[in-house]
């Protein structure tokens, strides 16, 4: 059943990362909130770029949202559909520089994954030199463990992405928050993949893509695991 899910890797989505701010029929996009201007006007970061927009959705400061722009007469750029990141989503310094395909396929070859996730948790946890920030990832992987989810903090394709997976018996429940696909919740039975998406754009990308069977739009996806907790318990 891994196996299916390694298909959310191999998916090309830097393009839309390559364009001018011209984004009305692009993929969902990542931006930072910089400043509020007042009047509902905001300092806004897209990669490397700042720009200055109006949203009547009130935002937070410093905080990542998943938005849909275009760009209008005069250059304007509209902003709709904001919705902000999950809190494992917000601060860079909490993914590990590990590349999502890269684990996947080496996970998928073990018979027994998550015992095979647990011993190279408690491994990193155990090292005599370990950075705050590394020891606090693993330390939210284990507590996930405990609830039968294993939490991926990673890249794909060098852009931060967070995948929590929950095995069961015969199927796999999981939730996926990509750079600029936005959050996708999905289900596999029987190797089959279903999906749920927040944007339109993102169902219309994941269609031509073949990625799963069904796909359909889900405005209220939530991650698997969402604690911030990082108390640590290795009886687990």
């Amino acid at each position: 059943m891994i196996n299916t899910i390694s298909k959310l890797t191999k998916m090309n989505t830097n393009e839309n990362s390559k364009k001018s701010l011209r984004f009305n029929s692009s993929l969902p996009i990542t931006i930072e909130v910089i400043k509020n201007l007042g009047l509902d006007r905001y300092k806004l970061l897209l990669g490397t770029k700042e720009f200055t927009t109006k949203s009547q959705k009130k935002l937070e400061c410093g905080g990542k949202y998943w938005g849909s722009f275009g760009e209008g007469k005069a250059g304007i750029i509209t902003i709709s559909n904001l919705i902000k990141k999950p809190n494992f989503l917000q601060q860079d310094k909490e993914f590990l520089d590990i590349e999502l395909s890269d684990f996947l396929s080496q996970i998928s070859q073990v018979e027994s994954p998550i015992s095979t996730f647990k011993e190279w948790i408690k491994e990193n946890l155990a090292k005599d030199e370990i950075e705050k920030n590394t020891f606090k990832i693993f330390s939210i992987m284990i507590i996930a463990l405990k609830k039968n989810i294993m939490h991926l903090p990673l890249k794909h394709n060098k852009k931060n992405t967070l995948l929590q997976i929950k095995l069961e018996i015969d199927n796999i429940e999981l939730y996926c928050g990509y750079d600029n696909l936005g959050p996708m919740r999905g289900y596999i039975k029987q190797g089959i993949l279903t999906l749920e998406v927040f944007y339109n754009q993102t169902l219309f990308f994941l269609n031509k893509s073949n990625i799963a069977t069904n796909i359909s739009i889900n405005k209220l996806i939530e991650p698997l695991y969402s604690s911030d907790k990082t108390m640590l318990n290795l009886k687990v």
